[in-house]
């Protein structure tokens, strides 16, 4: 027979006067511990001055250098891009062909895969471009007949279909020769490939020394305060709890160092893209309206990802002693 005592109601914890306590919940019980931790980052961002200021000018002139990088790779394609939109393969038609065959040649050309547009140029077309590229001299004066033949102007989506589409466009009926400077197109597509590949090279490099610096700088403040952590793993703080407020620090500092170089690039590349445009007229140069936005929101996040990579990566390896 069970004793009469275990069906007795359990006293119930109470707090203050008299009221039931509330239990807290895991969920709440982790929420405020991010938020502590969280504040205690902020805190020690604010405490520890120096150490920010040299962390914060540190991925600072990181930062600026990859804007720079990031800024010319970006003018180097648009560059690229212009030049081999101007490559074009001119197909010569044949002379005597009907209105009709002359339709039937464009439209074969625009199936050909690859080629993004066909423009036909009529001969007369062509011998007023000839005049202007010498110099407005009328030749129609000094020949009795234009010996220019009527072509098509094929450009292709991309310059490495050049070659394919040449080869294509001797098979439409009505073509008698295809041109498009073999020697100095394969030479310029190489050299846009070049390019290309040499921005992105440098703006790769220049995003590694950005993390690199700014870990050496985060370092710094991890060892500044290894007293306090060693404090703190001995009362038993998880590596959770000692990595989250340096996390947090390493965060504002990528951020506030990328707010300062988005503030310097914003106002530099206008003024500098001014300059330019009035030293060199001629220098095809992007305007700032398409590179300020994408540069701010670009330093914005490489900023705070190597803050807290940096953060992180500093924190691990003084937890692994």
């Amino acid at each position: 027979m069970r004793s009469p005592a275990l069906f007795r109601e359990r006293p119930k914890a109470v707090s203050g006067a008299g009221r039931p306590a509330r239990r807290v919940s895991r969920l709440e019980a982790a929420v405020s511990s991010v938020a502590f931790l969280t504040r205690e980052g902020v805190v020690g961002f604010w405490r520890n001055g120096l150490m920010s200021v040299a962390a914060v000018s540190s991925i600072l002139a990181a930062l600026l250098a990859f804007g720079g990088a990031l800024v010319t790779l970006w003018n180097l394609q648009a560059v690229a891009a212009r030049v081999e939109a101007q490559l074009v393969v001119v197909a010569y038609l044949r002379g005597g062909l009907s209105p009709a065959q002359r339709e039937g040649a464009r439209r074969a050309a625009e199936r050909i895969p690859g080629v993004r547009t066909v423009s036909f140029v009529p001969r007369e077309e062509a011998l007023r471009r000839l005049e202007e590229a010498l110099g407005g001299v009328e030749l129609a004066d000094a020949v009795r007949q234009n010996p220019l033949p009527d072509t098509l102007e094929v450009r292709p989506e991309q310059a490495q279909d050049l070659r394919r589409v040449a080869e294509a466009l001797r098979s439409v009926p009505g073509v008698v020769e295809v041109t498009y400077g073999e020697d100095a197109t394969d030479r310029l597509v190489g050299l846009t490939r070049l390019v290309r590949g040499a921005g992105a090279a440098a703006t790769g490099v220049l995003g590694a020394v950005s993390v690199v610096v700014s870990t050496n700088a985060l370092r710094l403040t991890v060892l500044a305060r290894q007293q306090e952590v060693e404090i703190m793993r001995l009362v038993g703080a998880t590596s959770w709890f000692v990595r989250w407020p340096f996390l947090v620090e390493g965060l504002l500092q990528g951020l506030v160092a990328a707010v300062c170089a988005s503030v310097l690039w914003t106002v530099f590349y206008p003024w500098a893209v001014a300059r330019l445009q009035q030293a060199w007229p001629f220098l095809p140069v992007l305007p700032a309206s398409q590179v300020v936005l994408p540069l701010v929101a670009s330093l914005l996040a490489v900023g705070t990802a190597v803050g807290l990579l940096g953060a992180a990566v500093s924190v691990r390896r003084f937890l692994a002693r």
